[in-house]
């Protein structure tokens, strides 16, 4: 789980009135026409979407505006995909991201409205509406959208994750394999009401299950650096190493992805520390020998 910065909003107008415009299609006349006051409008919305740090509520639906104007909104969305006119919004939103926000596993390739567009139409081209997501969290995010749209997620622009640990991790040795349980820590320093979101959006996005399936192929890849190191300083390299790692990832990441927590938990097992991973993650002593000269 990360913070994104909040995209910038000085293509606000712009894109509403390059792409909310009357259009003919079989000698037929179609759409509208935006006006300046509509604008205003729709950036009015904006602002309190803002203001609210992308809370719900009845006024974003846009009850109060002609219903063209939402159903054009609402389908000029289809206008962020390549080669269309808003493609160059799609392009900022997802430059310097390079994994999902809401797992930290795979690469977004999707733009997910955080209040849905079905609900909430003139918010459907707001940039800071729109994250970057991966398709599995996406995918199991739309499918617990209640009448209200509410999913009850943090904001990934918005609701900036304090330096505590919330995400945990239980890791130990059976059958000479690692088996590892991720939770959410409802007991941590975490602002009013966060924790109880943490625990939806991990549990909807299963994330524990989505973890466990990461974390031999992470480890294997580190599988050689632990060897090396146990062979030359015992146990205490081993560790040492796991904590550099960690500290190098949270400063990349943040201290609850996954990663650095699995790494600070597999420090402190001196069971994995003291030769266990060799036996989870063989190396041939010859390619040991070989990585050292």
């Amino acid at each position: 789980m990360k913070n994104l910065p909040p995209p910038s909003r000085d293509s606000d107008s712009s894109d509403l009135r390059k792409s909310v415009r009357r259009y003919k299609y079989r000698k037929k006349w179609h759409g509208h026409d935006i006006t300046d006051n509509e604008v205003e409008q729709i950036v009015a919305l904006y602002d309190q979407y803002e203001a609210d740090s992308g809370e719900a509520s009845d006024s974003l639906k846009g009850e109060r505006l002609q219903q063209i104007l939402c159903e054009m909104i609402h389908s000029a969305y289809d206008k962020t995909q390549k080669k269309r006119i808003l493609y160059s919004l799609r392009e900022r939103l997802f430059k310097g991201v390079e994994l999902c926000p809401s797992c930290g596993i795979g690469a977004p390739y999707e733009l997910d409205h955080h209040l849905p567009r079905s609900i909430f139409k003139p918010l459907a081209i707001h940039a800071r509406n729109l994250i970057p997501m991966c398709h599995p969290c996406n995918n199991k995010k739309k499918e617990v959208f209640g009448e209200e749209g509410i999913t009850g997620f943090l904001h990934p622009y918005y609701n900036v994750l304090p330096n505590v640990e919330f995400l945990r991790v239980v890791v130990s040795i059976q059958d000479e394999a690692l088996v590892v349980y991720f939770s959410i820590d409802t007991t941590a320093a975490l602002p009013n009401g966060w924790a109880e979101k943490l625990l939806n959006q991990f549990d909807t996005l299963n994330l524990d299950d989505r973890y466990q399936q990461e974390v031999n192929t992470y480890v294997t890849s580190h599988a050689a650096s632990l060897h090396v190191n146990y062979k030359q300083s015992g146990q205490e390299g081993v560790r040492n190493i796991l904590l550099l790692q960690s500290q190098f990832e949270t400063t990349a990441f943040h201290r609850n992805h996954w990663r650095p927590v699995l790494l600070r938990a597999l420090a402190d097992l001196d069971e994995f520390t003291d030769g266990g991973f060799a036996v989870i993650y063989p190396i041939p002593e010859s390619m040991i020998e070989d990585m050292e000269s």
